[in-house]
């Protein structure tokens, strides 16, 4: 019998779904997310490694210093995204990577999510723009038709040490007036440096119904560096259940289209 809790076998039934349908021989770029959930997407990757089933020649984009710690503890190849070359430059959509998996805070019934709950979406957003397909994976209880529904720690937002305080009093302004709060560091004073040297603000709106215009109004802020609203991005989500089954979709808008 595993050891893991319920919440712990939900997400490695997704991450392993995920990994088996996405990561194939053909694969040679491959953006590895960040989180707990990926946690699990690794582990897979080293069994297919170590089965043979990868392709000898992957590299794999970290998006935080945690993913490509597990990338390098996996005896996987780290790449960095600006070093690898235009996968198609033909095509008509940019990409240098085939295939990114990530975990999520939060996502709705269109794929949009909330990330950043680790401090990691700068880099995320990034290495996710850069994919040819941009695959989410979590747990049962991130599984929502709106965000905010169940992620109330708010919309995290990196923005420049420089004018934090300004930024914050912009941000409130916003909306219906949203509380906006320096994360703090934990067992560290003061606040949350992420990888990129800047500061996180949690901006709580309650259920965001329009994720693009609240994605984009925030972003208009100067200092604003990136926020963990990701709108439009992903074309699957893979959820592990409470009962040990795993659920994929699509967004509700290409559902309609095939009806």
């Amino acid at each position: 019998m595993s050891s893991l809790s319920l919440v712990e076998q939900a997400k490695r039934s997704a991450a392993f779904a995920a990994v088996d349908k996405h990561v194939l021989p053909s694969v040679r770029v491959l953006g590895v997310g960040s989180g707990s959930t990926v946690v699990y997407a690794t582990e897979r990757l080293l069994e297919l490694k170590n089965q043979g089933k990868l392709n000898p020649e992957l590299q794999c984009v970290p998006t935080s210093f945690q993913s490509k710690q597990l990338i390098i503890e996996a005896g996987l190849k780290a790449a960095e995204l600006d070093d690898l070359p235009e996968l198609d430059p033909t095509s008509s959509r940019f990409a240098t990577i085939d295939v990114t998996i990530d975990g999520a805070d939060e996502v709705d019934s269109e794929l949009n999510a909330i990330k950043g709950g680790g401090g990691a979406h700068l880099r995320e957003k990034l290495v996710a723009n850069a994919s040819k397909k941009f695959i989410l994976i979590a747990d049962y209880r991130k599984n929502s038709e709106t965000l905010g529904e169940k992620w109330d720690k708010g919309i995290p937002v990196e923005v420049s040490p420089l004018a934090w305080q300004t930024i914050k009093r912009q941000l409130e302004r916003l909306f219906d007036h949203p509380v906006a709060t320096l994360r703090s560091a934990v067992r560290k004073a003061g606040p949350v440096v992420t990888d990129n040297g800047n500061f996180i603000l949690d901006v709580a709106v309650g259920k965001v119904y329009d994720p693009v215009a609240v994605e984009q109004l925030i972003k208009m802020i100067p200092g604003v560096i990136e926020v963990g609203i990701f709108s439009r991005m992903a074309q699957e989500a893979w959820f592990g259940n409470d009962d040990g089954t795993v659920s994929l979709r699509i967004p509700q808008s290409e559902i309609k289209k095939n009806d």
